[in-house]
């Protein structure tokens, strides 16, 4: 009796073995469907007057903080309870125009009609571009000024 329920528990292992190695791979579209593109239609139908705003509505992946008088304080993503946090590794980096921003008021002071396109990435997508301090990901935004148009 023991030997047969060993060996069933046995046959029951590799069976979760073969269909782990034959289950689908992440491939580049799934990583590419975590990546969000908002273009400039969408940013100035959206009603916000600041990037800032737009942000706080529309990418859900992270919790924004501001201070008591509603200037910005920070960007954090949203973890779970059994994930490992390391210093400063939950904030996103945002690039405007190539230029890396550090002080989040910089989004307050950029109004939706100047921005051309906004793209979030996730921490995969961030990190194959910009490398491991995007793990948190990156929020791209573009503006009409460095695109070159009106």
């Amino acid at each position: 009796m023991r030997r047969v329920l060993y060996l069933s528990s046995r046959i029951a292992v590799a069976a979760s073995l073969v269909a782990c190695a034959t289950a689908p791979r992440h491939s580049a579209e799934s990583a590419a469907s975590q990546s969000q593109t908002f273009t400039a239609d969408e940013i100035t139908h959206s009603g916000f007057t600041n990037a800032w705003d737009f942000l706080r509505a529309k990418a859900r992946r992270y919790d924004f903080y501001q201070d008591r008088y509603g200037r910005p304080r920070g960007i954090r993503t949203r973890r779970g309870r059994s994930t490992i946090n390391i210093a400063d590794s939950d904030s996103p980096m945002i690039v405007v125009d190539g230029a890396r921003v550090s002080d989040f008021s910089a989004l307050r002071d950029l109004p939706c009609d100047a921005i051309s396109s906004i793209e979030i990435l996730s921490g995969i997508s961030g990190t194959v571009s910009q490398g491991t301090n995007a793990s948190a990901g990156v929020i791209y935004i573009h503006t009409w000024e460095a695109s070159g148009g009106s």
